[in-house]
C-alpha cells in the first residue's frame, strides 16, 4: 500500500501564537534552517548524516528482530553527482516521514543512537537541489521528493517557494524484497558540496576506504566490545564514463592505522609487555633480549578502555577531579598508533587510497569520536616537547554521549581539554617503546608487497631513469643507479672513501643498535687533503694534522629525517658532527641556514673532507653535511653543479 503525501510541507507553521504574522514565521523557520546548513562545512558531512541515520535504523530493528541481516546499500554516481543510501532498518511511519526533515525533531532515543539532535535530516533536505525519500514499514510504502531546498533556504528575493513533497513512484529494488527500510537519494548541484569527483576516487574499493575513515561506516566501537556491528555494506560506484564497480563487505569499522597494508611489522603494547614478562633480567636487559619479531617495528599500537585509563598512572597524573569524573561519565576509551615514519601517511594515500594528495585523510593527529563514530576533523596533538611525534602518532579518543555541536565538529571545552591531556599522555607511553621501532631513514617508502619479479623490474626501471654513472679517473662506482634508501647512501659513501674520492677518514664503529650511526676520526697529514683552488674538496689550512678526537656520524637518505629525529629528541643536534645524506630537504632549509661549500672559496673553512654544506643556526655552525647527490653531480660536471649551487643557495654563510 502507498500513501499519498503530495503537497505536504514539512516546515508548515503549526500552532502559531495568536497575532504572529505568517511572513515573520516563514522567515524565522528559514533562518533556523540556514543556521543548520551553515554548521555543515565538511566534504563528508552528507555521507555521515545518511549513514548515521541508516545505522540507527538498523539498531532499532535489531532490538525488535535480532536475527535479521542488517544491510546498507551505498550508491555513488560521479556522472550525475548524486548519492543514495538505502538500509533495511525499521523504516518510518507517516508521522515520522512528514516531520523528519523539520529542524530539532528527532524520533531517536538519545543514549542508544548515534544522532539525536534532529538537524542532520534538515541538512539533507534543504542543503541540496533535490532529495528523494522512500520508506517502507508494515507493508506500507511512502515515497516523496523535495526540490530546490537549498535555493529556497538561501533565497533573499522570494523567487523560490518553500519546498513541498511531490509524490513519486516506488521503484527501489532493494526495498521491494525487504520487510522494512528507508532509501534517501540526494542530487548535488555543481555549486554545492561535495563535488564527488574532487576526491579523485573512481571505484567502489576506494570509496569504501574513504567512508571507513571519515564517516560512521567506519564505526568506533572501542567502548562497546559486545556491540553487534555485523552490517553488510554494498558500495556501488558509477564513474564519469558510466563504468560501474561494486564491493560487498561485512563487519566494517574504522580504518585503524596499524591495519595499513604497507605496515608489515607491528605489535600492540600488550603483546610486547606479555613477551617481556617471559624474558629474564633487569628491565633494560629484557628489552634488549626481545626476539627479532619484536624489534625494528613499523608501528606500535594499543587500545585502552576506561578502567585501564583510570588505572594507568601516566594517564591520570595530571587530571583533576572534574576530569576524572568526565572520564568515567563518558566511558572514555583510547586507540593509539605510533609509526616509525610519518611518510607512511603519504605512501598510504598515494598507493593504497590513490586519491587526491592534498586531502590528508589519515595522518598523525587527534581524532575525537562519540557514539561510535568519528566526529569532525583531526586536530594537532598539543605536545610541548618532542613535537615531531605529532606527525607519527594517530589517536582516537572515543566518548559515549559526547554531545558535539549540531555540525558534529566542536565538543564542549572541558571535553576537548580532557582529550588533549590524554593524547599527550598516550604519546608519553609510546615513547617508552622507541628502542623497538625501525629507524626513520628519510627515504620514500614504496609498496613493500611487490613480488620478486616486480621488484627486479622496478630496479631496472630505476637504473634506466636515474643512473648514477659516476667515473673517477679510470674507475666506475659500482652502485649503478641513484640511492633509494639509507643503505644505498652508506654503500656509496664508503665506496667513495675506498676509491680515495673522500680521504682522511678512519672509522671506529658503525651500528644500527646505538643512538647514532657511527664514530670516526680524521687525519689530514697529506698536503692533498688541504683545500686549494685545485683541491676544492679539501679541508681548512688549519685543520688538525694528527689523528683527531672521535666524531659522531649520521646517515640518512634525506636530511629532513634527521630534523625530525632532533625534534622528537631521538637524536641530539649538539652530538652530531657530520651528516651523510643523498638529498637536502625543504624542512632542513627552513630549520637551518644552509651554506654551500662548493661555491667560491667557501670550502676553505671545511672541517671534513668532501663536505658539501654546513648547517647554521643563529650564525653558529651546527654540523657539516656531505650531500652525495650534489657531490656526484659536482664530480660529473663541476661547472653545471657550481651554477646550480649558486642559483639554489646564493652566497655563503
Amino acid at each position: 500500500m502507498e500513501i499519498d503525501i503530495e503537497g505536504f510541507d514539512p516546515l508548515a507553521e503549526n500552532g502559531l501564537p495568536n497575532g504572529l504574522e505568517q511572513k515573520i514565521a516563514e522567515e524565522a523557520i528559514r533562518r533556523e534552517v540556514l543556521n543548520v546548513l551553515k554548521s555543515y562545512t565538511g566534504y563528508f558531512d552528507l555521507f555521515s548524516e545518511l549513514l548515521q541515520n541508516s545505522l540507527d535504523a538498523l539498531d532499532h530493528r535489531k532490538r525488535i528482530s535480532p536475527n535479521f541481516q542488517p544491510k546498507i546499500w551505498i550508491d555513488i554516481d560521479l556522472s550525475e553527482n548524486k548519492v543514495r543510501v538505502t538500509d533495511n532498518g525499521c523504516g518510518m511511519n507517516l508521522e515520522q516521514f512528514k516531520y523528519c526533515f523539520r529542524p530539532n525533531v528527532s524520533f531517536k532515543l538519545r543514549r542508544e543512537s548515534r544522532g539525536h539532535k534532529g538537524v542532520g535530516a534538515t541538512f539533507i533536505a534543504y542543503g541540496f537541489s533535490c532529495v528523494r525519500l522512500i520508506t517502507k514499514r508494515d507493508g506500507t510504502v511512502i515515497a516523496g521528493e523535495l526540490n530546490n531546498g537549498r535555493r529556497w533556504a538561501e533565497d533573499s528575493s522570494d523567487s523560490f517557494a518553500r519546498p513541498k513533497f511531490n509524490l513519486i513512484s516506488d521503484s527501489h529494488n532493494e526495498l521491494s524484497s525487504e520487510e522494512s527500510g528507508t532509501s534517501v537519494e540526494v542530487y548535488i548541484e555543481s555549486a554545492q558540496r561535495p563535488q564527488l569527483t574532487w576526491m579523485q576516487a573512481t571505484n567502489a574499493e576506494q570509496w569504501l576506504d574513504l567512508l571507513r575513515i571519515k564517516t560512521p561506516l567506519g564505526g568506533v566501537y572501542l567502548s562497546a566490545a559486545n556491540r553487534d556491528i555485523n552490517v553488510r555494506y554494498q558500495v556501488r560506484v558509477t564513474d564519469l564514463s558510466g563504468g560501474r564497480t561494486e564491493i560487498v563487505k561485512d563487519n566494517v569499522d574504522y580504518y585503524y592505522p596499524h591495519e595499513i597494508p604497507d605496515i608489515k611489522k607491528t605489535k600492540s603494547i600488550k603483546e610486547i609487555e606479555k613477551k617481556i614478562d617471559t624474558v629474564k633480567g633487569d628491565p633494560a636487559t629484557r628489552f634488549q633480549r626481545l626476539p627479532d619479531d619484536y624489534r625494528r617495528l613499523d608501528a606500535v599500537w594499543e587500545v585502552w578502555n576506561s578502567s585501564e585509563i583510570l588505572n594507568e598512572r601516566i594517564f591520570t597524573r595530571n587530571l583533576d577531579e572534574e576530569q576524572l569524573i568526565l572520564l568515567q561519565k563518558h566511558e572514555v576509551s583510547i586507540y593509539g598508533c605510533f609509526l616509525s615514519s610519518a611518510k607512511t601517511w603519504t605512501t598510504f594515500q598515494k598507493d593504497t587510497l590513490r586519491v587526491r594528495q592534498n586531502a590528508a585523510l589519515l595522518r598523525g593527529g587527534l581524532q575525537l569520536a562519540s557514539d561510535f563514530m568519528p566526529q569532525g576533523d583531526l586536530s594537532v596533538i598539543p605536545l610541548t616537547s618532542t613535537i615531531g611525534y605529532q606527525n607519527n602518532t594517530h589517536l582516537v579518543i572515543h566518548l559515549r554521549d559526547g554531545n558535539p555541536d549540531m555540525g558534529r565538529k566542536v565538543f564542549q571545552p572541558e571535553i576537548k581539554a580532557l582529550a588533549e591531556e590524554l593524547s599527550r599522555r598516550a604519546v608519553d607511553i609510546f615513547k617508552g617503546y622507541l628502542a623497538l621501532m625501525r629507524e626513520d631513514t628519510g627515504a620514500p617508502t614504496g609498496v613493500s608487497a611487490r613480488d620478486l619479479w616486480d621488484f627486479v623490474n622496478a630496479q631496472l626501471s630505476h637504473r634506466r631513469d636515474k643512473p648514477l654513472a659516476l667515473r673517477v679517473d679510470d674507475r666506475v662506482v659500482s652502485l649503478l643507479s641513484e640511492p633509494q634508501s639509507e643503505q644505498d647512501v652508506i654503500a656509496l659513501f664508503h665506496e667513495l672513501v675506498g676509491m680515495g674520492v673522500l680521504s682522511g677518514y678512519g672509522f671506529l664503529a658503525t651500528t644500527e643498535s646505538e643512538r647514532y650511526d657511527g664514530i670516526f676520526v680524521t687525519q689530514y697529514n697529506d698536503p692533498m687533503h688541504i683545500y686549494s683552488e685545485d683541491r676544492a674538496l679539501g679541508v681548512a689550512e688549519n685543520s688538525e694534522r694528527r689523528e683527531s678526537k672521535p666524531y659522531v656520524l649520521e646517515f640518512k637518505y634525506g636530511s629532513d629525517a634527521l630534523v625530525d629525529d632532533v625534534a622528537k629528541e631521538k637524536k641530539y643536534q649538539a652530538d652530531i658532527d657530520l651528516l651523510i645524506c643523498w638529498e637536502i630537504g625543504a624542512k632542513t632549509r627552513r630549520e637551518y641556514d644552509v651554506s654551500a661549500f662548493l661555491i667560491g672559496d667557501e670550502g676553505s673553512v671545511r672541517q671534513f673532507f668532501g663536505a658539501t654544506h654546513a648547517l647554521y643556526q643563529s650564525r653558529e655552525k651546527r654540523m657539516e653535511v656531505i650531500c652525495l647527490q650534489d657531490l656526484v653531480s659536482y664530480l660529473n660536471d663541476s661547472d653545471s653543479e657550481l651554477a646550480r649551487q649558486k642559483h639554489f643557495y646564493g652566497g655563503g654563510q
